[in-house]
């Protein structure tokens, strides 16, 4: 079981053109939400044989309560001089255009079947949705709901021959509910989708490395988006993705770890607006590459250490949906250092600090059109403690 309560609150002053050659008009947005959410997840596992077959099998319940509370409102500051700014001004106003609650219930059945035959191995699954979904706009006194079911299924074959090559092919669809309303207040369709994957994994014999090449394509259809902060949200009406991901991870020793990874995807509005049609789609890289190599001492007085540093490069992400501009690539550092305290004697405890972006770089990671683009993350430094028992 899993419960989560969170507290969100931005407010943000943004810049909204030029009103003369120093001064820039200025706008406001802001947005504020909690969510509480339990979560529930039962399953049972075991193994039977069906004369020379062997059923690895998977049966489970799964549940989800979740409410939202949240609240939007836009404004517009005094313009500010751009080469002599002055700061502290009060807003010229501010308005509430946003406040709802939004609440989603949903059960899961599902069974899985993984069959295991002489070289053959063979996975059959299937899980069936029951959703219920309210959306209750306070600032309009309103209120939507949807009630829905949904069977997913998937299935995939692999082979495993003896110099470690193992070629596959699968078959999955999908089902994931939405809370948001469109303009109209109405409880947006539940998002569907399905995807063919075919690839192949290879572990050559006598290394201890993994290699992996796939190819897929992804079908979705009830994308719920919006362009700029203010506007509802409206569901589109496909989506097709289509990509390459390559992978390789390799211990180079007993301590030294490699990995590598570099994925090509290809994301365009096959059913959508006549503008948006055949165009990509916001927020996707065409390009992703990383690599990451970690430490681990195994002996000595730092026994238990783990130190790992690596690299991420993003890049051909579009501007907007009319695909206007191609914003700049931009290459991350990264950097995690670990300690297993059971060396020290309490079993079970260890510790990480892990740092995104290291060097604080500056970039544009999105945006939603030409008005509305965002900074990506400054470097966030995250320790945590976690106990195994």
């Amino acid at each position: 079981m899993r419960y989560l309560h969170t507290k969100v609150a931005l407010n943000q002053v943004y810049a909204a053109g030029w009103l003369n050659e120093t001064a820039l008009n200025r706008g406001y947005s802001g947005s504020g939400e909690k969510m509480s959410a339990i979560a529930l997840d039962n399953q049972l596992d075991g193994s039977v044989d069906t004369g020379e077959i062997n059923h690895r099998l998977l049966v489970g319940i799964d549940y989800q309560d979740r409410s939202n509370h949240t609240t939007g409102y836009y404004g517009a500051f005094p313009p500010i001089d751009a080469f002599n700014p002055v700061y502290g001004a009060q807003p010229d106003y501010i308005t509430l255009y946003s406040r709802e609650k939004h609440k989603l219930r949903q059960t899961g059945y599902y069974l899985q079947d993984q069959m295991s035959w002489d070289r053959w191995r063979f996975t059959l699954g299937g899980r069936y949705d029951r959703v219920s979904v309210s959306n209750i706009d306070k600032l309009h006194d309103s209120r939507s709901d949807l009630d829905k079911n949904n069977v997913s299924t998937r299935a995939a074959l692999l082979y495993l021959f003896d110099n470690g090559v193992a070629p596959y092919l699968s078959y999955s669809t999908a089902f994931t509910p939405t809370s948001f309303a469109d303009e109209n207040g109405n409880v947006l369709e539940p998002m569907k989708g399905k995807q063919w994957e075919a690839g192949v994994k290879y572990e050559p014999l006598g290394w201890n490395s993994q290699f992996s090449a796939a190819v897929y394509r992804i079908n979705q259809t009830n994308i719920a988006t919006k362009e700029e902060p203010t506007d509802p949200y409206r569901s589109i009406g496909e989506i097709e993705s289509k990509g390459v991901e390559l992978e390789a991870i390799s211990h180079l020793s007993d301590s030294v770890r490699l990995q590598a990874a570099y994925t090509y995807t290809d994301i365009r509005y096959k059913k959508s607006s006549p503008q948006e049609q055949g165009k990509r789609a916001v927020y996707a890289p065409r390009n992703q590459a990383s690599a990451w190599l970690s430490y681990d001492v195994k002996s000595g007085l730092l026994e238990g250490l783990t130190l790992g540093s690596g690299i991420r490069y993003v890049n051909g992400v579009t501007s907007d949906r009319l695909n206007t501009h191609t914003l700049p690539s931009y290459t991350l550092v990264d950097m995690v250092v670990g300690y297993d305290l059971s060396s020290i004697g309490l079993n079970g405890l260890s510790a990480q600090l892990n740092v995104n972006n290291l060097t604080d770089k500056r970039y544009v990671a999105a945006c939603n059109s030409l008005s509305y683009c965002y900074f990506g993350a400054e470097r966030s430094i995250v320790g945590s403690v976690s106990w195994a028992f």
